[in-house]
């Protein structure tokens, strides 16, 4: 499957930039999230990777037949009402697993967002795990990935490292009205 996504993404004229990391536990932050065309790219890169990656998505959608699609990708149901019980019962998993690759939007959703969520950040805490930065260039046709940030004491200064990363690429969302950097 790895050789497929790989020459879809080259039909498509994508691009994977930087090195896969070696760990077999990350979260891996993905900016901007600004199309539903992220999680398409998002999933051959994946592929191609040979990473089997877990997203969370609303619990909404986990409706038939749309539900067996889902839990097929790997995708978590998240109850958004419930944020800690949400951050608790991902940690859980990856601990339990010997392999856990998490894909996450810090901003949360497509829309243009003041704020990013941090959930992904205590899970990756919580779990002991580092945070892979990456960068959706859609006028490049790129994906750039960063180096692993292992999660510190001071929260802070781990979200300065990434916000860093994401300027340092300057990628550019497929609907860059839509993106911002937090504040």
């Amino acid at each position: 499957m790895h050789k497929l996504a790989s020459f879809i993404l080259w039909l498509m004229g994508w691009k994977l930039i930087g090195t896969q990391p070696k760990e077999k536990k990350y979260v891996i932050a993905v900016v901007p999230h600004t199309s539903n065309k992220d999680f398409v790219i998002g999933r051959l890169v994946g592929t191609k990777m040979r990473v089997n990656i877990h997203f969370l998505i609303k619990k909404e959608l986990f409706v038939f037949p749309m539900g067996f699609f889902l839990k097929l990708f790997k995708a978590i149901p998240v109850n958004r009402k419930l944020p800690k019980q949400m951050i608790a019962d991902v940690v859980s998993r990856i601990k339990r697993s010997d392999k856990f690759v998490l894909v996450v939007t810090p901003e949360g959703t497509r829309s243009k967002v003041k704020k990013w969520k941090k959930g992904f950040y205590y899970m990756a805490k919580k779990s002991g795990i580092p945070i892979l930065p990456a960068a959706v260039d859609f006028e490049k046709k790129e994906v750039i990935l960063g180096e692993l940030i292992n999660i510190s004491d001071n929260e802070k200064k781990d979200f300065e490292k990434l916000i860093a990363f994401y300027k340092s690429v300057n990628p550019k969302p497929k609907y860059p009205e839509k993106f911002t950097y937090p504040e």
